[in-house]
């Protein structure tokens, strides 16, 4: 397991990538950082806890072996609950910020993915 940060400045968050190929164990190992949620059935998945780490989200992912329609998929939902968090909402006349962001986490994810190479 290895862990990444990635820090969203226009937000003053941060994303944990827990990088896994385990990532039942991976949740173990790292669950007093966020919730504690049933994820047996997923590939990788997203979740926080801001009563412990406000500001911080978590994408739990086999980044070196991931497709990237899963990756795009996961910083989707990374990038719906940052900005929850904020206060944006998802509309019709309101989805730029999310495509921004999806883009920057996005770029981020592609830097650590060559660097596992």
């Amino acid at each position: 397991m290895k862990r990444h940060t990635i820090h969203i400045p226009i937000y003053n968050g941060i994303l944990h990538v827990v990088d896994c190929e385990d990532l039942q164990q991976a949740i173990k190992d790292t669950k007093s950082e966020h919730e504690c949620e049933d994820h047996e059935h997923f590939d990788a998945f997203v979740t926080s806890n801001h009563d412990i780490n406000p500001g911080n989200w978590f994408l739990f992912i086999d980044l070196k072996n991931c497709d990237l329609s899963l990756l795009v998929h996961e910083l989707f939902h990374a990038a719906h609950r940052v900005l929850e968090y904020f206060g944006i909402k998802f509309t019709t006349k309101n989805h730029e910020p999310f495509a921004y962001l999806i883009e920057y986490l996005f770029n981020e994810c592609l830097k650590l993915k060559s660097d596992e190479r």
